[in-house]
């Protein structure tokens, strides 16, 4: 979005820039449209984020099961995930631009009352999940703008609401700018086509006298909108920008931090399970998606994992049972022959029961895709039976 300078911040004047920024951006391919009665649809579970940090990630919401599965922290599981890692799941252009939906997500807030948003999400849940994370740009006071060409994929509903993507930067912004110096480095977001601005924040500094500082933060929340209600969001953010630095406290420095969301492709773990040679079964493979836990995949399968010649670490008879996914009886212990570092890592108590066998896991305490990455895991079931 290539903002023009402006003299005054009334509403009347900021039409001008608005419209300027239409015909300088050329926006070849700006389609609108009717959203369709089924792209604001309240799911049939809500999939909301098990997990808050830069990069977010969440199960498919047809993710499901018939056994009892304890709550755990996806965050922690998945552990530390590279932005290199995840730029290889990105998807092409075509599915980047045609993949978006929206859906009307009811939630409790920490006050306790329910609040209803709605949230961009993926068409196609199974195989895409939605990944957000942050871009700053600073803005320089003598080319206030972002240089953002915006394209509108759903909207034209009377309600402002729709589904706008960025469809490219433009050449020589400051959006640009601070994207060559993002793509030099692996451990950095830059912005690409078929990103969705979700939230945008000014950050003002001021001088106060010779020493005192003062920072202003403003931000409006973008998501769902359509073209021209973003436009207005974005435009207004930036208009204390706009109005000359002859105002006191005199402006130093301003920084716009977008929050992006982008569709990815859901990476994959393949888990190669191979039987006792004494139950005459041949290996199997089964396909998992990062956080789902071992154990659950395997008995949801119908695979037995309990091995009656395993002696439970707390002492109580095997006949009795499972410890139902506590960590404590070790009879659902597998043997990792290869990808161990795909799982989540074992914790003291973990390494504690199985600290003759290194290479032992507890399938109740192992989820896979161990920061955020897809490979092979070859496991050996019932491991005292080999």
């Amino acid at each position: 979005l290539q903002l023009m300078n402006a003299t005054t911040t009334s509403s009347s004047a900021m039409i001008a820039p608005l419209l300027l920024c239409v015909a300088f951006i050329n926006c070849k391919s700006l389609t609108r449209k009717s959203i369709a009665v089924d792209a604001f649809t309240t799911p049939q579970s809500t999939p909301l984020a098990r997990c808050q940090r830069q990069h977010q990630y969440t199960r498919p919401s047809s993710y499901t099961t018939q056994l009892n599965e304890q709550p755990v922290n996806l965050k922690n599981l998945l552990g530390p995930i590279s932005p290199s890692t995840l730029k290889s799941y990105n998807l092409p252009p075509s599915d980047a631009s045609q993949g978006w939906t929206a859906q009307i997500v009811t939630f409790t807030a920490k006050s306790m009352e329910e609040t209803t948003e709605i949230q961009l999400a993926p068409k196609n849940q199974q195989d895409h999940f939605v990944d957000k994370f942050s871009v700053e740009i600073p803005i320089p006071l003598d080319r206030v703008g972002l240089g953002i060409e915006l394209l509108e994929i759903e909207g034209g509903r009377e309600d402002g609401l729709g589904i706008v993507i960025v469809d490219g930067l433009v050449s020589g912004g400051n959006a640009e700018k601070a994207c060559q110096i993002l793509e030099t480095t692996d451990d950095k977001e830059s912005i690409m086509f078929g990103d969705s601005i979700s939230n945008a924040e000014l950050i003002i500094r001021r001088r106060i006298g010779n020493a005192a500082e003062q920072t202003d933060v403003m931000s409006t929340r973008t998501e769902c909108l359509g073209y021209e209600s973003m436009a207005n969001e974005l435009v207004g953010l930036l208009a204390p920008l706009n109005v000359g630095n002859n105002n006191t406290p005199r402006i130093e420095e301003a920084t716009v931090i977008l929050t992006l969301k982008r569709l990815r492709r859901r990476p994959t773990i393949n888990v190669k399970l191979q039987y006792p040679p004494s139950q005459n079964l041949p290996p199997e493979t089964i396909q998992l998606l990062p956080g789902d836990n071992l154990r659950m995949a395997m008995l949801s399968r119908g695979i037995k994992l309990n091995d009656p010649l395993a002696q439970r670490y707390d002492g109580k008879p095997t006949g009795s049972g499972n410890c139902g996914s506590g960590g404590l009886c070790r009879t659902c212990a597998v043997s990792v022959t290869r990808g161990g570092e795909l799982l989540s890592p074992p914790k003291a108590n973990e390494k504690k029961m199985l600290e003759e066998t290194p290479r032992w896991r507890l399938a109740c305490k192992s989820w896979v895709g161990y920061g955020m990455k897809e490979g092979d895991v070859v496991v050996q079931v019932n491991p005292r039976q080999w």
